[in-house]
């Protein structure tokens, strides 16, 4: 037997200390001597000391309970065969992010990881961590065995997003406080390049522990991927459509395929893809990654709807092989169309006949001010959006409707076909300074600029709904802006759409009017879709954030006007809009008008209900991140280097006439931290206190 701290031995000594006290006799001082008592002086002293133990068992006792709380704090440990000592503490990052799916890769490295737990002897300590949106600790260091192997099969593979810092710095703090003489850090993962890119400058926090990466990455993929969906409504000939828009991504060497597009699980339109040998070498779009060159490119449909309902759909690749099928499928969503209200303050024939209800009965509303009818305002018939030439300015009745308006939030769009100093006088107070009209002296000009990501210019980036190319101007008028945004500029270098910033409503300004002594465009098939797309701009209804990821946390802001103690989260069947099987819903308590809340590990739709109620109050679509379609990998991270790992091959290096180290524990060899795994110390102090216990209640009883 050996003693960790035998110095602590010492305080044995203290043991002498309270019997010494309790027996010496102590000369009495400064005494006062009574007459009456001074005839005992003469008095022989007694034999006996006064001071002597009265109850030798009650004192032994308390001595042996405090050399045994003495001795505890040494520490005493064997040097036996029979020591269970922790020679490495490893701990597992297992990648359970949409990549790591590649070729079954995941299921691959948690059977393997499995394996190896039960196998693993007495003298290895096994932790697991799993790497998701999170990073979690499946299992820790101190658990036992077969229930750590139960936990890893039971882990079933996500489609969620991950990068690895988060889980190596949580395997360093897990092996900071680990009992073995080496700590190792495995990384069972694809080591997607794209995950070691966040912090890869980060201060070293891996010193002294080995990081081995386990898996071999996999070579010639072959990948479809869609990405990115993005839907809109528009209008063409009176009817709504919805036009759809996906990012399609292409790796390897692919055979032919179709994108298919759904909605409330009908399909709507497919679309061919050609395969990867009927392509030209040199494709837009194309990256080299690896031999292994990845291609962009972007798919499209449209279809009739009814603007009522909800548009809930899925867009999916089907063909050929493909190695990584968990991103072959995206989800869109739009909600109904809430009927608008539009003041229409106008004379131009164009504008009347485009806003009236035989072109957007389903969408818009409109009331229609004649120059001599007054303007008659109630909160119930306040419109979302109003629509006036500038030669109506003249009135002061609609230069205060207007400012009322975008102070109360409402949209505003102006035509200036007009100016006059009341007019520009107007215009100044919105930041807008009027000059002279600019007419074009020879040929018609046309569009020289336009800022096409702003929303009413976005869906015109395709032909499809028309060429703002063909759109020609023959006079307008020239404006300055303070405060705006130009969205257009003439051939001239003159802006013609601006959006300007006069208040909490949206005011957009044309330059010219919607006039053909002005411009050809009213009778440009971009005419309507564009007009309705400024329209529903302008109106400025809320928007929520309804894309998300799998895994993400969601805090889902109740709309205005609805009272709700829960919500419920549930999978949505977008063929019957009612609740899907396999995922049970979540309800969640509405705090402050908020709701948190974890999304699943799986793409998908999924419906938001308030109270329990069969009405939908939203859709959210769930779907991977595009980051896990590229498919390139890196197997030798030079960022483990900046983070201070040490080397499998340095650490495991013997010297040239160095014996390798016995397993068996000998009083030399053995660690410090392999002795404090022994158990002696709390058998020691359980005793101590034990017998001190005793001796308090003995005490006590001799005392009554």
């Amino acid at each position: 037997m050996s003693l960790l701290f035998p110095i602590m031995a010492f305080g044995s000594l203290l043991v002498g200390v309270p019997i010494y006290l309790h027996l010496r006799r102590k000369d009495e001082k400064n005494l006062v001597e009574f007459p009456t008592l001074r005839f005992l002086d003469d008095q022989p002293v007694a034999r006996a000391r006064p001071m002597w133990p009265r109850n030798w068992p009650l004192m032994l006792l308390r001595i042996i309970g405090m050399l045994l709380l003495i001795a505890a704090f040494t520490w005493p440990y064997f040097n036996n065969e029979q020591t269970v000592i922790v020679k490495e503490s490893r701990v597992y990052i297992l990648d359970n992010t949409l990549s790591a799916q590649t070729r079954g890769g995941f299921n691959k490295s948690r059977t393997r990881l499995a394996e190896e737990i039960e196998s693993s002897d007495m003298g290895t300590q096994i932790g697991v961590i799993e790497l998701g949106s999170t990073t979690q600790i499946a299992a820790r260091l101190g658990d036992k065995k077969p229930a750590t192997a139960l936990a890893v099969k039971d882990i079933e593979p996500s489609s969620e997003r991950g990068d690895f810092v988060d889980a190596f710095r949580t395997a360093a703090e897990m092996l900071s406080d680990s009992l073995g003489a080496k700590r190792r850090i495995v990384l069972l993962s694809d080591c997607q390049s794209n995950q070691w890119l966040l912090d890869a400058n980060s201060p070293p926090f891996l010193r002294d522990i080995e990081v081995e990466i386990a898996n071999v990455p996999e070579t010639e993929i072959t990948n479809f991927a869609l990405s990115a969906p993005r839907a809109r409504r528009v209008t063409r000939d009176g009817d709504s459509w919805v036009e759809v828009g996906v990012t399609v991504t292409l790796q390897g060497d692919h055979g032919p395929s179709e994108i298919v597009f759904r909605d409330r699980g009908r399909e709507m339109d497919r679309v061919q893809l050609e395969s990867a040998s009927n392509k030209d070498d040199k494709t837009q779009g194309q990256t080299d990654a690896a031999d292994n060159p990845i291609v962009y490119g972007t798919a499209f449909a449209q279809w009739k709807v009814n603007p009522t309902e909800w548009t809930a759909g899925e867009i999916t690749i089907e063909g050929s092989t493909d190695d990584l099928v968990g991103d072959n499928r995206v989800f869109f969503s739009l909600a109904p169309v809430r009927k608008g209200k539009i003041e229409l303050i106008v004379d131009s024939l164009f504008l009347r006949r485009a806003l009236s209800p035989e072109v957007m009965s389903n969408r818009w509303d409109i009331n229609s001010v004649n120059e001599d009818s007054p303007l008659v305002r109630s909160a119930e018939t306040a419109p979302d959006v109003l629509c006036l030439e500038s030669h109506r300015l003249q009135s002061a009745d609609v230069r205060s409707t207007v400012r009322s308006d975008l102070s109360a939030g409402r949209g505003v769009i102006l035509f200036v076909d007009k100016i006059t100093p009341v007019i520009s006088g107007f215009l100044r107070e919105m930041g807008i300074e009027a000059g002279v009209s600019q007419q074009q002296p020879t040929e018609p000009g046309t569009f020289r600029y336009v800022y096409a990501e702003h929303p009413i210019f976005a869906p015109f980036r395709t032909t499809e709904l028309g060429n703002l190319a063909e759109v020609k101007f023959t006079n307008y008028r020239r404006l300055k802006v303070n405060d705006a945004a130009s969205l257009a500029f003439s051939a001239a270098g003159d802006p013609l759409v601006f959006e300007s910033n006069a208040g909490p409503g949206r005011l957009i300004v044309f330059a010219f009017a919607f006039d053909r002594s002005d411009t050809n465009w009213p009778i440009q098939p971009t005419f309507i879709p564009f007009l309705d797309q400024t329209l529903q701009y302008v109106r400025g209804e809320p928007t929520t954030e309804t894309f998300f990821e799998p895994g993400e946390s969601v805090v889902w802001d109740l709309p205005a006007g609805t009272q709700a103690k829960n919500i419920v989260v549930a999978p949505l069947d977008p063929s019957t809009m009612g609740i899907a099987d396999g995922i049970a819903p979540i309800i969640v308590e509405v705090e402050a008008r908020k709701a948190s809340f974890p999304l699943p590990a799986h793409p998908g739709h999924f419906s938001i209900r308030y109270d329990s109620a069969d009405s939908l109050g939203a859709i959210l679509d769930v779907n991977a991140s595009p980051l896990e379609s590229e498919l390139v990998y890196e197997p030798e991270p030079r960022v483990l280097e900046n983070w201070g790992r040490t080397t499998v091959d340095a650490a495991s290096e013997i010297a040239p006439n160095e014996e390798p180290a016995s397993d068996r524990p000998t009083a030399i060899s053995m660690s410090k931290m392999e002795a404090l795994q022994q158990m002696n110390w709390w058998y020691i102090l359980t005793a101590a206190m034990a017998l001190l216990m005793v001796e308090t209640i003995w005490g006590v009883q001799q005392e009554k």
